[in-house]
């Protein structure tokens, strides 16, 4: 089957390939280059002398995921872009940029356009535009400074002539795939990042990643710059006005004290002003407590308590005391170390998961949790605040029996004291933050930079192999489905299958090419009379084996003198048959007559050279004798009786009682009678003729008789009790049928080794 459909396979197969390497050929390749690098601790870098040492590693809330996002945003591949000068790139993206330019600067408002660089080999350069108009020429040496357009660079030297096109591009573009090629993988349970960039010019692929690291290095310390620049900030501005405060609560005493000549008070007012003191600072140490919880979680506040706030709670003076805050935050703790457990890395589920979305319920319910815990502290914190609140009322109303200048002093002295207080606290405050700010250094080293650009993908020489494989493959499946739309009868195998009756020979496709003038399925050349031609030929031998089957069906069964020879259709080597059978025969010896029974299309004369008129029209008419219309010894042993006039009735006269008295006739006087009919489908001749004849031989052709108009053939003739005695199929290949080459034996016999074999199989 893959034999006789190779032409197929072969054409599919090329059409892949040809396919596959023009795709290969077309294709851009992609370069990779790669890189890794390991994400510390914000705090390692940048620690406040007073804040509890929490560490966001430890709390779990995967800060390495949060690092490593940061390569895929647009403002990276902006600052790439701008630093790389990523906007001017070559057309053919093939060639690499550094190849041919170097020290490329772009302004970043650069108007977006395409030149032409034309190196003249050893004398230099020009930078045209598409328009043809020099910008700017000269050697290698000089750099190339374009201020109109916005753009430098520097041409390395070419010794052979040739022309480049550049073009710039919007940031925004350039960006883009910066963007696109950009990609890393976390390492799991360790916090080392892979990155990757992939991109088309492999000059640039190692630079673009070693860039994108630096900036990705250093942005983490910008924002951790910024943050401490702002608390400073805040702190000075709060110090410089908590210390005129100090300032101006000392001079107001010393004012005091001055006017009223006064420089002490008794031991027990002094008492009294202590015990005043202790809980005024009291009372503003809770109320500092209260403001600073208030601002923490927001009063009234319904939405989530992020990590960022618990840290803040936790840095609160003695919240650790309070065991229901404490434990509230140790709960809210262990839900976001179990969710960042379940989102983490590549492997982590998905923001809409069920696990997930009922561990954010979870932690939402724990929010709430501690945020009521927080309340009820607040409401606590304000009870003691009302309650000192009363008692500073009552000692201030004590020291009221007292002389007024003593309650004054005391004022005095105790608001310069707090504000004493809190310009110490900050001025400690601001120390520790400019210490932090010092500190500051990156928490993103690079493990390993940019390795050398290696080309991804398969090469061409791969994807012509894959074309070639999935060709092959398609190509036996088109052969394959081809065989299975082919209704046709192709074989012996098809005749005893679709028809169930024997198949008496096999003729072979005729090697001489007598057949190339058929068209349209019908002969338009003469008969081929190839049993007396070339009695050596396979195809000679084949009609010899149609006789010989043909005189063992008479030997088993009753004898076969009139033999009705016809086929489905026209074109499809009746005529061919009987001839050839009729001329085997005669040369056994037996007496025999060939009769051109086919009065519509007569074929018989031609192949014989003889005259169509008289013949068996005339004898059914009686225009004519027997022995007047019969052509004796034609081939020795072999008489022909021509079709004689075209008349109107065919059917009708071969029908009729002259018919049946010359067939009756003619059995006395030949050993075999063979009939030449029409197509059975076609009209009713070789139904009628078959019912008064000893046999039907049927003719099909292998490869264009279709099994329905074979099987109602043999419905036509059983319907008439016609006696079936087999088949011919005709035209049959040796790649179809493996019992013909049997008859192909003798002359093959030379060919032997694989070329013999291979010719053989493509019947050449």
């Amino acid at each position: 089957m893959l034999a006789l459909h190779w032409k197929i396979v072969v054409f599919i197969c090329a059409l892949v390939v040809f396919g596959a390497y023009t795709s290969a050929k077309r294709a851009l390749p992609r370069y990779r280059s790669d890189a890794s690098f390991q994400v510390g601790s914000k705090k390692y870098g940048a620690t406040r002398l007073d804040e509890p040492q929490v560490n966001e590693l430890d709390i779990k809330t995967d800060p390495v995921l949060s690092e490593a996002l940061f390569l895929k945003t647009q403002s990276l591949a902006l600052a790439v872009t701008d630093s790389l000068s990523l906007q001017l790139r070559l057309v053919d993206e093939r060639l690499g940029r550094g190849s041919v330019l170097d020290n490329v600067q772009v302004q970043l408002a650069a108007p977006t356009d395409t030149f032409q660089l034309v190196l003249k080999g050893p004398a230099g350069y020009e930078v045209r535009d598409l328009r043809g108009r020099v910008l700017d020429a000269g050697g290698y040496a000089t750099p190339v400074r374009d201020a109109a357009h916005g753009f430098a660079f520097t041409v390395k030297p070419s010794e052979t002539p040739r022309t480049v096109r550049f073009a710039i591009v919007s940031r925004l573009a350039a960006a883009n795939d910066v963007r696109a090629g950009m990609g890393f993988d976390v390492q799991p349970g360790t916090t080392v990042v892979g990155a990757w960039y992939e991109g088309a010019d492999p000059t640039l692929t190692p630079d673009i990643l070693n860039q994108a690291l630096e900036i990705l290095r250093w942005n983490g310390v910008a924002r951790l710059r910024e943050t401490s620049a702002q608390r400073e900030d805040f702190l000075k501005s709060s110090l410089a006005e908590a210390g005129g405060q100090y300032r101006q609560a000392l001079a107001a005493l010393q004012q005091y004290k001055e006017t009223q000549h006064t420089t002490d008070l008794s031991a027990e007012e002094q008492a009294l002003l202590n015990s005043l003191q202790m809980f005024d600072r009291e009372k503003q140490q809770r109320r500092e407590d209260l403001a600073l919880m208030q601002g923490i979680l927001g009063t009234g506040s319904d939405g989530n308590i992020t990590l960022e706030t618990l840290n803040r709670l936790a840095a609160m003076p003695d919240i650790e005391k309070n065991t229901a805050i404490a434990f509230q935050m140790q709960n809210l703790l262990k839900l976001y170390d179990d969710r960042r457990s379940l989102t983490a890395g590549t492997l982590g589920l998905r923001e809409d998961n069920p696990s997930v979305q009922a561990l954010d319920q979870r932690i939402q319910q724990a929010g709430r949790a501690l945020r009521q815990a927080a309340q009820a502290t607040e409401v606590g914190m304000q009870a003691d605040i009302a309650a000192l609140d009363a008692r500073i009322a009552d000692l201030r109303s004590q020291l009221a029996s007292y002389p007024g200048k003593e309650t004054r002093i005391g004022q005095l002295e105790l608001d310069a004291s707090l504000y004493n207080d809190t310009y110490r606290y900050l001025l400690t405050q601001l120390q520790a933050a400019q210490i932090s700010s010092a500190t500051i250094a990156p928490y993103v080293d690079v493990v390993e930079t940019a390795t050398v650009a290696s080309r991804i993908g398969i090469g061409t020489r791969q994807k012509v192999t894959i074309g070639l494989l999935i060709g092959l493959f398609l190509g036996v499946v088109s052969a394959f489905f081809l065989e299975y739309l082919d209704q046709t009868i192709k074989s012996s195998a098809d005749v005893e299958r679709a028809l169930d009756i024997p198949v008496l020979g096999l003729i072979p496709v005729d090697p001489h090419g007598v057949h190339e003038g058929r068209r349209n399925g019908r002969h338009k050349g003469a008969i081929p009379l190839i049993s007396r031609a070339a009695p050596d030929d396979p195809t000679s031998e084949a009609y010899r084996a149609l006789r010989t089957n043909v005189t063992f069906v008479s030997a088993e069964q009753r004898s076969l003198k009139v033999i009705c020879v016809t086929s489905p259709g026209p074109g499809e080597g009746k005529s061919t048959t009987a001839a050839n059978l009729a001329i085997t025969l005669a040369q056994q010896g037996a007496h025999t007559l060939l009769v051109d029974a086919d009065l519509r299309r007569p074929q018989v004369h031609r192949a014989f050279n003889l005259v169509q008129e008289p013949g068996l029209t005339d004898i059914l008419v009686g225009t004519a004798t027997l022995r007047e219309a019969v052509r004796p010894n034609v081939v020795a042993g072999l008489d022909v009786l021509p079709g004689g006039a075209l008349p109107p009735n065919p059917s009708e006269l071969l029908g009729s009682e002259a018919m049946h008295r010359l067939v009756a006739e003619l059995r006395t006087q030949f050993d075999y009678i063979i009939f030449d009919t029409p197509p059975a489908l076609a009209v009713t001749d070789a139904t009628v003729l078959g019912a008064t004849a000893d046999a039907v031989i049927l003719v099909l052709r292998a490869g264009e008789t279709e099994e329905t108009a074979a099987q109602r053939t043999v419905a036509l003739f059983r319907r008439v009790q016609a006696r079936l005695a087999g088949t011919v199929l005709n035209a049959v290949e040796k790649q179809r049928d493996r019992y013909y080459r049997y008859y192909d034996y003798g002359r093959s016999a030379g060919r032997q080794g694989p070329i013999g074999s291979l010719r053989d199989k493509l019947g050449i």
